[in-house]
């Protein structure tokens, strides 16, 4: 912490929370702890009226959301979870797509995300007590999207293979939503290799290239009539600039929430992942 403080120029190090909240006057707190501890720590930055940007998952359930939620509307304090590949030009281009109608009314969506991590039981990707598991880390990303499109699912069915320590390795989803659509979601710990995400329409196909949840080169879209566009795509840096962006400027308008990235999108996230995770069997202890 020091040296990085040192490098550029900040004045304000802590190691103990009590001091931070005691010494410090701070415009936005971006929480990029593991899972289980954000609760506590956005609660605490809310109660002392300090805008927080929190990255994914806000935290570990609904239930606990509800209460995050909550204290920010009573403190009139901004709260937004940092689900920043919706900020990234790949994503929004997908909407605008989407807005348009480009292939017509979407029905399926087909979208996985893989990281091979390494086989070490006290490393967050499977520790249970830093909220170890594909979906919490990976599997969100799927969720997100499927949430983003297509809203509510009506039905969720989902499979997981769990670690000695009962964390998922791999899971499997299907999320089956109004109107005949679905969306066949995958996270794992296991697989190397990532392929794109796939959205289906009743006029063609959108294939987000991947890495679709990071820096996506492009975007490909295939009409059923035969017509196929490649839309590149580029942009500096890795991308988180792009949420915080939005969260500034909320801050300076005095908003408490981001129209782009509201509670209500963040909390059917949470819900369908509660869902899946009493399904294939996954409690952590800072559920309680």
């Amino acid at each position: 912490a020091d040296e990085f403080a040192d490098e550029f120029n900040i004045a304000g190090r802590f190691t103990d929370p009590d001091d931070f909240f005691k010494n410090g006057k701070f415009d936005i707190a971006y929480i990029a702890t593991p899972h289980p501890s954000h609760y506590e720590q956005v609660k605490a930055c809310l109660k002392n009226h300090i805008p927080v940007l929190c990255e994914k998952p806000v935290v570990m359930n609904y239930e606990q959301y509800e209460e995050v939620l909550s204290l920010s509307k009573e403190n009139n304090t901004f709260l937004m979870e940092g689900m920043w590949v919706r900020f990234l030009p790949s994503f929004r281009k997908l909407l605008e797509l989407h807005d348009h109608k480009k292939i017509g009314d979407i029905f399926s969506i087909i979208a996985c995300m893989y990281f091979k991590a390494p086989r070490d039981e006290h490393s967050r990707y499977y520790d249970p007590e830093k909220g170890g598991g594909s979906l919490l880390d990976l599997g969100v990303y799927c969720v997100f999207l499927s949430t983003l499109l297509m809203g509510r699912p009506k039905s969720i069915k989902s499979v997981g293979r769990l670690s000695n320590k009962n964390i998922d390795e791999a899971c499997g989803i299907l999320l089956s939503c109004r109107h005949g659509c679905y969306a066949m979601l995958e996270s794992s710990l296991l697989v190397k290799s990532n392929g794109p995400a796939e959205i289906y329409g009743t006029e063609g196909l959108i294939r987000l290239l991947n890495p679709w949840f990071e820096k996506c080169p492009g975007i490909e879209i295939e009409m059923n009539n035969g017509d196929k566009e490649k839309i590149p795509l580029g942009w500096e840096g890795h991308g988180l600039q792009f949420e915080i962006e939005e969260v500034v400027n909320c801050v300076a308008e005095g908003k408490i929430e981001s129209a782009l990235m509201p509670s209500s999108l963040s909390g059917e996230v949470l819900k369908i992942m509660d869902e899946i995770r009493e399904q294939i069997h996954v409690v952590y202890e800072a559920d309680e």
